[in-house]
């Protein structure tokens, strides 16, 4: 590789890192806001994430992004323990019919005027929070992430 190309990549990374901080920013860390009590199929959010180390996921209908996330953010609950927040989506009827038109199992609470979001410090949809085991927010991310990306983040709040 040349010099060049090793300066090219640096940069791109260097872009996309600072990119990723500005609109990370303001994002939560630490000791998770408390959510609602429960998940609109009258689950308790406590026990799904009191266990520590998992994530909560913030989305939205309206968000292509989010939809692109559906397929990872699925696979990740699957071995994770991890709660989503509905985004300014509408009623809690409305949510149900989305998640059952999508396919979807996800724990969910309905944030339909964004007072939790605004707790979090979200501004922009998709946003992860990823808990280590402590119950402790470690990573913040806004944006689209594969599922590669979510378990690597996961695997290391694990040191956290």
């Amino acid at each position: 590789m040349t010099k060049k190309n090793v300066l090219f990549y640096g940069l791109v990374v260097l872009v996309f890192f600072s990119g990723e901080f500005l609109v990370s920013r303001g994002m939560v860390t630490g000791t998770p806001p408390a959510l609602a009590a429960k998940t609109i199929t009258g689950e308790s959010v406590v026990n799904r994430i009191a266990s520590g180390q998992g994530l909560i996921y913030f989305w939205a209908h309206w968000c292509g992004v989010c939809r692109m996330m559906q397929e990872p953010v699925s696979q990740v609950l699957k071995d994770y323990p991890g709660v989503t927040v509905a985004l300014k989506s509408g009623s809690e009827d409305s949510v149900k019919r989305y998640l059952n038109d999508q396919g979807l199992d996800w724990p969910v609470v309905n944030d339909a005027r964004g007072a939790i979001g605004d707790r979090y410090g979200v501004r922009g949809v998709p946003a992860v929070f990823v808990l280590n085991p402590e119950g402790n927010i470690v990573f913040t991310s806004s944006g689209y992430s594969t599922e590669l990306g979510l378990r690597i983040r996961l695997w290391l709040a694990g040191f956290f």
